[in-house]
């Protein structure tokens, strides 16, 4: 039995990327008489390789390998290719490894690597593009909804949340923007576009909001299984249900419709946007008995 990741300092885990790399290498790279010689690869190894990478050049390596391994499998019944799951682990790595455009790039040529897109993968890596990547790769990013099928982003409340928040940001705060990731800060000829482009997304948001239950979004206060249900099988149910994934992005969505409501507010007027203001309220994402000093004051005026 393997000894799981986490456990194993750096050097290891380097090594036993490069000892599997290079297995899943040489058999991609070999023709179908010399493959036959080969020991089999389950498609776990490609699992393990993501695990493993440390850096964005490991994975980029690994991402690389994916066209040949598609070919080499694409004549096997239900087996070529990479399945929706491994897509999402490489957006989660790629995001923890702050090289989420790896993942975008990946799946924005869906000839070349043929991975699927599953939506929380697609809303993952709007997350790990938000803030930190251009206004292009995140547009990019929204663009593949309808390539792979997708729910649309205006029917999508977290989906359509990030994006919002994406914008709000470049838009209402471009210099704290290009201080903090000055790859993400807006050119300056884009900010109408971007401005128009908002209005009619948070029209959509509106709408959104009015026909969605709040409470169906409520953050749960067991959403961290391992301190409040110590019990392994308890933790294990939460799991198989991705209790943890959804409460996950339910907190994304509370912090982005934060941002949403401030920026707005203090732009256009906090009472153009009271019906974000109860919605997250009724969601239990804001005390309905504190306000921020901004709405106080627009309150007091």
């Amino acid at each position: 039995m393997s000894v799981p990741s986490k456990h194993l300092d750096l050097a290891t885990r380097h090594t036993h990327f490069e000892e599997l790399y290079k297995r899943v290498l040489l058999q991609t790279s070999s023709n179908p008489k010399e493959r036959r010689k080969l020991p089999l690869l389950r498609n776990s190894v490609w699992i393990r390789l993501v695990d493993l990478a440390q850096n964005e050049e490991e994975l980029g390596r690994v991402i690389a390998l994916v066209p040949k391994w598609k070919d080499m499998t694409r004549h096997q019944l239900g087996k070529g290719g990479l399945e929706e799951q491994w897509g999402e682990l490489v957006v989660s790595r790629a995001e923890s490894l702050s090289c989420a455009t790896l993942a975008l790039g990946m799946f924005s040529n869906h000839a070349k690597y043929q991975v699927p897109l599953s939506l929380p993968a697609a809303r993952h890596l709007l997350h790990a593009l938000h803030t930190q990547s251009s206004l292009e790769d995140v547009m990019t990013a929204v663009a593949l909804y309808r390539v792979y099928n997708l729910t649309p982003i205006a029917h999508d409340l977290i989906s359509l949340g990030l994006v919002c928040r994406a914008l709000v940001g470049r838009i209402y705060q471009p210099t704290l923007v290009e201080q903090t990731s000055p790859s993400a800060a807006p050119r300056k000829g884009n900010i109408q576009a971007s401005k128009e482009v908002l209005d009619a997304l948070i029209q959509s948001l509106r709408d959104l909001v009015s026909n969605t239950d709040p409470s169906s979004f409520c953050i749960s206060p067991h959403a961290r299984t391992r301190a409040l249900t110590p019990k392994f099988s308890e933790r294990q149910k939460y799991a198989k249900k991705g209790f943890a994934a959804m409460e996950k992005e339910k907190t994304w969505l509370k912090w982005c419709l934060k941002k949403i409501e401030v920026n707005l507010g203090k732009s256009e007027g906090f009472e153009k946007i009271a019906w974000l203001r109860q919605w997250r309220e009724a969601a239990g994402h804001v005390n309905p008995n504190h306000s921020t000093p901004s709405l106080t004051a627009t309150t007091m005026s």
